[in-house]
Protein backbone atom coordinates (compact mmCIF):
# COMPACT_ATOMS: atom_id res chain seq x y z
CA UNK A 1 0.00 0.00 0.00
CA UNK A 2 1.16 3.51 -0.77
CA UNK A 3 2.40 5.38 2.16
CA UNK A 4 -0.09 8.46 1.14
CA UNK A 5 -2.67 5.95 1.60
CA UNK A 6 -1.29 3.96 4.69
CA UNK A 7 -1.62 7.71 6.31
CA UNK A 8 -4.50 8.78 5.08
CA UNK A 9 -6.06 5.69 6.57
CA UNK A 10 -4.11 6.53 10.17
CA UNK A 11 -5.55 9.77 10.42
CA UNK A 12 -9.10 8.20 9.71
CA UNK A 13 -8.69 5.45 12.33
CA UNK A 14 -7.61 8.41 15.15
CA UNK A 15 -10.53 10.54 14.35
CA UNK A 16 -12.22 7.61 14.31
CA UNK A 17 -11.13 6.68 17.45
CA UNK A 18 -11.48 10.22 19.20
CA UNK A 19 -14.94 10.75 18.31
CA UNK A 20 -16.13 7.12 19.92
CA UNK A 21 -14.06 8.53 22.94
CA UNK A 22 -16.20 11.84 23.03
CA UNK A 23 -19.25 9.94 22.29
CA UNK A 24 -19.20 7.31 24.97
CA UNK A 25 -16.94 9.76 27.50
CA UNK A 26 -17.30 13.45 27.47
CA UNK A 27 -20.00 14.47 25.13
CA UNK A 28 -23.13 12.73 27.04
CA UNK A 29 -22.33 13.63 30.64
CA UNK A 30 -21.50 17.39 29.05
CA UNK A 31 -24.49 17.60 27.50
CA UNK A 32 -27.08 16.34 30.43
CA UNK A 33 -24.94 18.01 32.67
CA UNK A 34 -26.05 21.86 31.86
CA UNK A 35 -30.20 20.44 32.39
CA UNK A 36 -31.16 21.67 36.09
CA UNK A 37 -33.50 19.82 38.57
CA UNK A 38 -32.52 15.97 37.05
CA UNK A 39 -32.22 13.43 40.16
CA UNK A 40 -29.24 11.35 40.05
CA UNK A 41 -31.31 7.77 38.48
CA UNK A 42 -32.77 10.40 36.08
CA UNK A 43 -29.69 12.13 35.23
CA UNK A 44 -27.71 8.34 34.58
CA UNK A 45 -30.83 7.89 32.15
CA UNK A 46 -30.34 10.93 30.44
CA UNK A 47 -26.61 10.04 29.54
CA UNK A 48 -27.39 6.79 28.62
CA UNK A 49 -29.96 8.33 26.43
CA UNK A 50 -27.58 11.01 24.51
CA UNK A 51 -24.90 8.24 24.74
CA UNK A 52 -27.28 6.40 22.55
CA UNK A 53 -28.23 8.90 20.60
CA UNK A 54 -25.16 10.61 19.48
CA UNK A 55 -23.43 6.32 19.00
CA UNK A 56 -25.88 6.10 16.81
CA UNK A 57 -25.71 9.50 15.05
CA UNK A 58 -21.78 8.39 14.97
CA UNK A 59 -22.43 5.11 13.19
CA UNK A 60 -24.40 6.76 10.69
CA UNK A 61 -21.98 9.09 9.77
CA UNK A 62 -19.70 6.07 9.38
CA UNK A 63 -22.17 4.58 7.05
CA UNK A 64 -22.55 7.26 4.78
CA UNK A 65 -18.23 8.44 5.19
CA UNK A 66 -18.39 4.19 3.70
CA UNK A 67 -20.75 4.52 1.08
CA UNK A 68 -18.68 7.80 0.01
CA UNK A 69 -15.07 6.13 0.22
CA UNK A 70 -16.89 3.14 -1.89
CA UNK A 71 -17.81 5.60 -4.40
CA UNK A 72 -14.31 6.97 -4.89
CA UNK A 73 -12.65 3.73 -5.17
CA UNK A 74 -15.57 2.68 -7.91
CA UNK A 75 -14.65 5.88 -9.88
CA UNK A 76 -11.54 5.59 -9.53
CA UNK A 77 -11.26 1.60 -10.44
CA UNK A 78 -13.29 2.86 -13.61
CA UNK A 79 -11.29 5.85 -14.73
CA UNK A 80 -8.50 3.10 -14.51
CA UNK A 81 -10.15 0.81 -16.23
CA UNK A 82 -11.27 2.87 -19.03
CA UNK A 83 -7.23 4.01 -18.97
CA UNK A 84 -6.90 0.40 -19.27
CA UNK A 85 -8.72 -0.35 -22.73
CA UNK A 86 -7.57 3.09 -24.56
CA UNK A 87 -4.07 1.50 -23.96
CA UNK A 88 -5.14 -1.72 -25.20
CA UNK A 89 -7.45 -0.42 -28.18
CA UNK A 90 -4.15 1.44 -28.89
CA UNK A 91 -1.25 -0.88 -28.88
CA UNK A 92 -3.29 -3.36 -30.70
CA UNK A 93 -4.65 -0.77 -33.44
CA UNK A 94 -0.36 0.07 -34.01
CA UNK A 95 0.31 -3.04 -34.67
CA UNK A 96 -2.61 -3.86 -37.03
CA UNK A 97 -1.49 -0.07 -39.14
CA UNK A 98 1.60 -2.82 -39.95
CA UNK A 99 -0.75 -5.78 -41.12
CA UNK A 100 -0.22 -7.17 -44.50
CA UNK A 101 -3.90 -7.34 -45.58
CA UNK A 102 -5.44 -3.98 -46.62
CA UNK A 103 -8.57 -5.18 -44.64
CA UNK A 104 -6.99 -4.96 -41.44
CA UNK A 105 -5.18 -2.03 -42.06
CA UNK A 106 -8.26 -0.23 -42.73
CA UNK A 107 -9.86 -1.36 -39.04
CA UNK A 108 -7.23 0.06 -37.83
CA UNK A 109 -7.62 3.56 -38.98
CA UNK A 110 -11.21 3.49 -37.61
CA UNK A 111 -10.41 2.27 -34.59
CA UNK A 112 -8.00 4.82 -33.73
CA UNK A 113 -10.36 7.67 -35.21
CA UNK A 114 -12.72 5.94 -32.51
CA UNK A 115 -10.09 6.18 -29.94
CA UNK A 116 -9.84 9.43 -30.25
CA UNK A 117 -13.11 10.20 -30.14
CA UNK A 118 -13.64 8.37 -26.90
CA UNK A 119 -10.75 9.54 -25.14
CA UNK A 120 -9.57 13.52 -26.21
CA UNK A 121 -6.03 12.23 -24.49
CA UNK A 122 -5.06 10.16 -27.82
CA UNK A 123 -5.93 12.80 -30.24
CA UNK A 124 -2.37 14.16 -31.00
CA UNK A 125 -0.87 10.80 -30.81
CA UNK A 126 -3.47 9.13 -33.79
CA UNK A 127 -3.10 12.63 -35.76
CA UNK A 128 0.61 12.14 -36.06
CA UNK A 129 0.17 8.39 -36.75
CA UNK A 130 -2.55 8.46 -39.09
CA UNK A 131 -0.49 11.02 -41.07
CA UNK A 132 2.83 9.01 -40.67
CA UNK A 133 0.67 6.28 -41.76
CA UNK A 134 -0.41 7.76 -45.08
CA UNK A 135 3.26 8.75 -45.82
CA UNK A 136 4.70 5.61 -45.39
CA UNK A 137 1.95 3.89 -47.39
CA UNK A 138 1.69 6.03 -50.17
CA UNK A 139 5.07 7.90 -50.62
CA UNK A 140 6.04 10.15 -53.84
CA UNK A 141 8.91 8.09 -55.52
CA UNK A 142 9.41 9.48 -59.04
CA UNK A 143 9.17 7.03 -62.10
CA UNK A 144 6.52 4.79 -60.34
CA UNK A 145 3.51 3.90 -62.04
CA UNK A 146 0.60 5.91 -61.37
CA UNK A 147 -2.16 3.47 -59.03
CA UNK A 148 -4.99 3.14 -61.13
CA UNK A 149 -8.38 4.59 -59.14
CA UNK A 150 -6.46 6.63 -56.78
CA UNK A 151 -4.87 5.61 -53.39
CA UNK A 152 -5.82 2.36 -51.82
CA UNK A 153 -8.33 1.88 -49.82
CA UNK A 154 -6.90 2.03 -46.61
CA UNK A 155 -4.76 4.97 -47.48
CA UNK A 156 -8.22 6.50 -48.44
CA UNK A 157 -9.45 5.88 -44.77
CA UNK A 158 -6.87 7.91 -42.98
CA UNK A 159 -7.19 10.62 -45.09
CA UNK A 160 -10.99 10.68 -44.85
CA UNK A 161 -10.61 10.37 -40.50
CA UNK A 162 -8.08 13.21 -41.25
CA UNK A 163 -10.78 15.34 -42.90
CA UNK A 164 -13.53 15.09 -40.33
CA UNK A 165 -10.67 16.11 -38.20
CA UNK A 166 -12.28 14.12 -34.87
CA UNK A 167 -7.76 14.43 -33.83
CA UNK A 168 -6.89 16.94 -34.69
CA UNK A 169 -6.18 19.61 -32.00
CA UNK A 170 -6.55 23.33 -33.04
CA UNK A 171 -3.99 24.36 -34.84
CA UNK A 172 -2.05 21.37 -35.31
CA UNK A 173 -0.64 20.58 -38.82
CA UNK A 174 -1.21 17.70 -40.82
CA UNK A 175 2.66 16.57 -42.49
CA UNK A 176 1.57 14.75 -45.76
CA UNK A 177 4.36 15.94 -47.42
CA UNK A 178 5.94 14.14 -50.56
CA UNK A 179 3.12 11.46 -50.50
CA UNK A 180 1.45 9.95 -53.49
CA UNK A 181 -2.62 11.12 -54.30
CA UNK A 182 -2.14 10.99 -58.07
CA UNK A 183 -5.98 11.04 -59.28
CA UNK A 184 -6.95 10.71 -55.93
CA UNK A 185 -11.00 12.12 -55.60
CA UNK A 186 -10.17 14.25 -52.67
CA UNK A 187 -13.51 16.51 -53.23
CA UNK A 188 -14.89 18.59 -50.19
CA UNK A 189 -11.01 17.99 -48.64
CA UNK A 190 -11.04 19.72 -45.22
CA UNK A 191 -8.04 19.01 -43.18
CA UNK A 192 -6.41 22.32 -41.08
CA UNK A 193 -3.26 23.48 -42.01
CA UNK A 194 -2.72 20.30 -44.26
CA UNK A 195 1.30 20.48 -45.34
CA UNK A 196 1.52 18.39 -48.96
CA UNK A 197 5.18 20.05 -49.66
CA UNK A 198 6.36 17.91 -52.94
CA UNK A 199 3.39 15.72 -53.07
CA UNK A 200 1.93 14.76 -56.41
CA UNK A 201 -1.73 15.45 -56.87
CA UNK A 202 -1.45 14.95 -60.41
CA UNK A 203 -4.83 14.59 -61.49
CA UNK A 204 -6.21 14.78 -57.80
CA UNK A 205 -10.31 16.01 -57.35
CA UNK A 206 -10.25 18.62 -55.13
CA UNK A 207 -13.02 20.37 -55.93
CA UNK A 208 -14.91 22.74 -52.98
CA UNK A 209 -11.64 21.16 -50.82
CA UNK A 210 -10.67 24.18 -48.11
CA UNK A 211 -6.78 24.08 -48.56
CA UNK A 212 -6.47 27.44 -46.90
CA UNK A 213 -2.93 28.22 -45.49
CA UNK A 214 -1.78 24.89 -46.57
CA UNK A 215 1.51 24.38 -47.61
CA UNK A 216 1.56 23.30 -51.29
CA UNK A 217 5.76 24.05 -52.02
CA UNK A 218 6.89 22.17 -54.98
CA UNK A 219 3.76 20.31 -55.15
CA UNK A 220 3.09 18.78 -58.52
CA UNK A 221 -1.00 19.59 -59.13
CA UNK A 222 -0.98 19.17 -62.88
CA UNK A 223 -4.20 18.58 -64.31
CA UNK A 224 -5.82 18.81 -60.27
CA UNK A 225 -9.36 19.46 -60.68
CA UNK A 226 -9.62 22.88 -58.15
CA UNK A 227 -13.11 24.05 -59.48
CA UNK A 228 -14.60 25.41 -56.10
CA UNK A 229 -11.34 24.80 -54.15
CA UNK A 230 -10.47 27.65 -51.15
CA UNK A 231 -6.55 28.11 -51.42
CA UNK A 232 -6.66 31.87 -49.69
CA UNK A 233 -3.53 31.69 -47.90
CA UNK A 234 -1.13 28.57 -49.51
CA UNK A 235 2.01 28.36 -50.22
CA UNK A 236 2.15 27.73 -54.27
CA UNK A 237 5.68 28.31 -54.43
CA UNK A 238 7.08 26.21 -57.19
CA UNK A 239 4.44 24.34 -57.43
CA UNK A 240 3.09 22.52 -61.19
CA UNK A 241 -0.30 23.82 -62.14
CA UNK A 242 0.18 22.83 -65.55
CA UNK A 243 -3.46 22.15 -66.62
CA UNK A 244 -5.41 22.75 -63.78
CA UNK A 245 -9.10 22.83 -64.19
CA UNK A 246 -9.92 26.02 -61.65
CA UNK A 247 -13.61 28.00 -62.20
CA UNK A 248 -14.99 31.73 -60.60
CA UNK A 249 -15.40 29.68 -57.19
CA UNK A 250 -11.96 28.76 -56.94
CA UNK A 251 -10.40 30.66 -54.47
CA UNK A 252 -6.50 31.86 -55.09
CA UNK A 253 -3.89 33.61 -52.46
CA UNK A 254 -3.34 37.13 -52.82
CA UNK A 255 -0.91 37.94 -55.76
CA UNK A 256 -1.43 34.45 -57.41
CA UNK A 257 -2.69 34.11 -60.93
CA UNK A 258 -3.26 31.05 -62.91
CA UNK A 259 -1.89 31.14 -66.43
CA UNK A 260 -1.64 28.44 -69.31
Amino acid sequence: MPPRRKAGLAVAAVVVAVLVVLCVGFAPSWLVGHVPGLGAAERLKAVNDVRATLLQALGGLLALAGVGLGAVLTSRQLVLNRVSRSIDLFTKAIDQLSAEREPTRQGAVYALEQLAELDPRYRGHVHALLASFIRGRAPWQPGTARRDGGPADDVAAALAALGRGGMIEPGAASELERVDLRGADLTGLAIPRVCFAGANLEGAVLRNANLADATLTGAILRDADLRGADLTGADLADADVTGVRADAATRWPGGFTLTG
